[in-house]
């Protein structure tokens, strides 16, 4: 009696073959859905990062340029102050306002006040005037 139970515990019919490949492939598909949704939090959590530097490295390469140019701008007034020559010095007046109308397209334009306020203000350099 006991080798039929055991012989009937052996016996695979091609529905239980079924039922575990099927079970396999659930679980295939489960472990494939689980890394599609990891890498695809990955690949949102990367895109907000190169955005992120991008912006960065913008503003980054903006300011310096900016600053740059504001050096120019400085030079350029001095300059305009020790110009002797009218033709030259209404040259320069001409590259100045060119250059002012510049700084001010891009909402950068010099201010004229005795006190810093840090509420009101938003420095990028500090420069001596006359």
């Amino acid at each position: 009696m006991e080798e039929n139970t055991e012989n009937a515990e052996r016996i695979v019919t091609p529905f239980d073959e079924l039922l575990l490949k099927h079970q396999e492939l659930e679980t295939k598909l489960t472990e494939s859905e689980d890394k599609y949704v990891r890498l695809y939090a990955d690949f949102e959590t990367y895109k907000r990062r190169v955005s992120k530097e991008k912006e960065e490295i913008k503003n980054s390469t903006k300011v310096s340029m900016i600053s740059s140019i504001l050096d120019m701008d400085n030079d350029l007034s001095i300059a305009l102050k020790n110009i002797k020559d009218e033709a030259a010095k209404s040259g320069v007046k001409l590259i100045t306002q060119k250059l002012e109308t510049f700084l001010k397209s891009h909402n950068i334009e010099v201010i004229q006040t005795e006190k810093y306020d840090d509420e009101l203000h938003e420095v990028i350099q500090a420069m001596e005037i006359g």
